[in-house]
């Protein structure tokens, strides 16, 4: 049976137990027939369903009716990594979108997805994530929705239509106490872990995690004592910006610490044999691949409970704790800038106000008096 819908032309016909509806439209451009079906129990049903294929396609829309948000997301997933977006970058998102968005409107169709929905679904996300993160998540729904219409897959982007709410508080880093610091930097360099020399070298220089993490042998000469920051685990290994790539000094106990690193490697070469990847890194994995910060993350809070300072802290809390010692012992803002590798002293002065002396007079350099009595000066 033909029947019109709308502006198109129909066939009907009964197909065992269900009804099945038929709109031609046309051909592709391989030369194969564009047809949409759709079945239903009754001809009623049928019909409904056929005039809501009507209706979107003169609203330009063509999607498949199990076209789900969780879709969209994925296409969008796909496409960020084959523009040569980080790995870790898309993995961030991948599991944000797992964790906060599928679970939630992952099933729901994108032409059913209301302005409603979206709304309610940030107001119960704002009570666990931060603004920051929130307003990531809902850019990503923004994108995948966007991408989706782009796609004829639906008609309006309803994420546009909502404002990112205002998420919790994110947590204020903090930085270690000296006395704090010495048990941690103990620890670090006496206590047998693994990441020890990565903790004692970062709190001893104030390098950043990334940077840390993308440290080479080849930028590191233990006769003069520096090294060279001129790499990240960044996309494209770039530094955060050109003021960045720096050089520092290191301490005495720094060059122990990667001294130390250096016979980690050696033991890991010797008990890995061929299967060991030598990348250059500084801080590796035992099989030589490099560190990922969720790792990093998960030892140092082993390390700190090992120090008896408890699990509550991050990696980046270093880089906070050597602006605080250096900034408790007099040395200038600039100065600790410079260390820092911002471009000037207002990053220093903003991120790191909690940290900073108020008043600064003494521009003596003693970067190498205050780590060296860390295990010195008693506790």
């Amino acid at each position: 049976m033909q029947v019109w819908v709308g502006e198109y032309r129909a066939s009907i016909y009964r197909e065992g137990e269900v009804w099945t509806g038929v709109i031609s439209l046309g051909r592709q451009p391989d030369g194969r027939r564009l047809r949409l079906k759709r079945r239903a129990a009754t001809q009623r049903l049928l019909m409904r369903k056929l005039v809501q294929v009507a209706d979107d396609l003169a609203k330009g829309v063509r999607a498949e009716r199990n076209y789900t948000v969780q879709n969209a997301a994925e296409d969008l997933l796909k496409v960020l990594a084959g523009k040569g977006l980080a790995d870790t970058t898309v993995q961030a998102y991948r599991t944000l979108i797992d964790l906060h968005l599928v679970r939630q409107l992952g099933q729901a169709p994108v032409r059913e997805l209301s302005a409603d929905h979206v709304e309610h679904w940030l107001f119960g996300r704002a009570e666990v994530l931060t603004t920051s993160t929130l307003q990531i998540l809902h850019g990503l729904l923004k994108r995948a929705l966007r991408r989706a219409q782009r796609h004829d897959k639906v008609a309006r982007n309803v994420a546009e239509l909502v404002d990112t709410p205002r998420g919790r508080s994110p947590r204020r880093s903090r930085s270690l106490t000296l006395p704090q610091a010495k048990a941690l930097l103990r620890q670090a360099l006496d206590g047998g872990d693994r990441l020890g020399p990565y903790v004692a070298v970062g709190l001893l220089t104030g390098l950043r995690t990334e940077e840390l993490r993308a440290l080479r042998w080849q930028q590191v000469d233990l006769d003069t004592s520096t090294v060279l920051v001129t790499r990240s685990a960044r996309a494209g290994g770039d530094t955060k910006t050109p003021g960045s790539r720096r050089g520092l000094r290191l301490a005495d106990l720094a060059v122990s610490a990667l001294l130390a690193a250096r016979t980690i490697q050696a033991a890991d070469r010797l008990a890995v044999g061929a299967a060991y990847q030598d990348s250059g890194l500084v801080f590796a994995r035992p099989d030589g691949t490099a560190l990922t910060a969720a790792h990093v993350r998960d030892q140092f809070r082993l390390m700190t409970q090992a120090a008896g300072l408890g699990t509550s802290w991050c990696p980046r809390e270093l880089r906070h704790t050597f602006v605080s010692l250096l900034s408790d012992t007099g040395v200038p803002t600039q100065k600790i800038s410079d260390l820092l590798g911002h471009h000037d002293t207002t990053v220093t002065e903003t991120v790191y106000r909690h940290q900073l002396q108020p008043v600064i007079e003494n521009g003596a350099e003693r970067m190498q008096d205050i780590f060296t009595s860390l295990l010195t000066a008693s506790a």
